[in-house]
């Protein structure tokens, strides 16, 4: 009797508690509903920190969305949204109350507080902010240092070039290309030393043939190099193969393309 359970009669009368019951929503996450749009960079942020980054930059939420892919591929973390939004709205509140923006000395742009009566989170009067940027998340110390690296080697990031909806990889210079180290290592190699540059890769057929100096030069050194190895009785070098171990006009031991 203990284990009987009350039902209630009548025509299936007893499915009402679980028609009534509540049915659990699996629902999209923060920001899922705009990523379904084709907005996939706001899945990290939530609806209002989305429409507020929309209000306050007057960017539309697919431009948006590609700042912050382009932000998460740069730093090889996730932006920081939630700091970016709240900066903005910061922003938004000063300007209503009677800030102003202004470009100091440095030509960075910034919003002064002065009479506003704005405060921080640590009750501190707020005098100027620099308009906020999206960043990404603060770096580990292991990020950190790849973050270092980065700068100094240069490195390969996605970009959503002149408005196309699809991401390209674009290669970003580091501080050793842009010094007179980097153009020691281009020298030596004869083409970019850090680039990842696939037109280096092309068929010397398929480029366009110039009569330059230097192909003049080596047309004759060429000459002078096939009458050298016909005394040999090895025949002709053609145009696609060099002597093995060549020092300019002169080589030894047979041939490689």
């Amino acid at each position: 009797m203990g284990s009987s359970k009350p039902t209630s009669g009548g025509g299936g009368g007893g499915n009402n508690k679980n028609q009534n019951k509540p049915k659990k929503v699996y629902g999209m996450g923060p920001g899922q509903s705009l990523a379904m749009s084709g907005t996939t960079g706001l899945a990290t942020a939530t609806t209002k920190q989305a429409e507020t980054i929309n209000r306050t930059t007057g960017k539309s939420f697919n431009a948006i969305s590609k700042n912050i892919g382009e932000i998460g591929s740069k730093y090889r973390r996730p932006a920081n949204v939630e700091k970016y939004a709240k900066d903005l709205r910061t922003q938004e509140v000063g300007e209503m109350l009677g800030g102003k923006k202004f470009t100091g000395p440095d030509g960075v742009e910034r919003m002064s507080f002065v009479g506003t009566g704005m405060k921080n989170e640590k009750g501190e009067t707020i005098l100027s902010k620099q308009t906020p940027q999206l960043t990404a998340n603060a770096p580990t110390l292991k990020q950190l240092g790849g973050d270092i690296s980065r700068a100094v080697t240069g490195y390969n990031t996605l970009e959503y070039i002149d408005g196309s909806n699809t991401p390209t990889m674009v290669r970003k210079a580091g501080l050793v290309e842009a010094s007179p180290v980097g153009a020691i290592f281009n020298a030596i190699r004869g083409t970019s030393f850090f680039k990842n540059d696939s037109s280096n890769n092309t068929s010397t057929s398929n480029a366009p043939i110039e009569q330059s100096e230097s192909n003049i030069r080596d047309n004759e050194r060429k000459k002078r190099l096939e009458k050298v190895l016909a005394g040999y009785g090895i025949g002709n070098v053609s145009s696609n193969e060099r002597p093995f171990l060549t020092v300019k006009g002169r080589g030894f031991g047979g041939t490689f393309k």
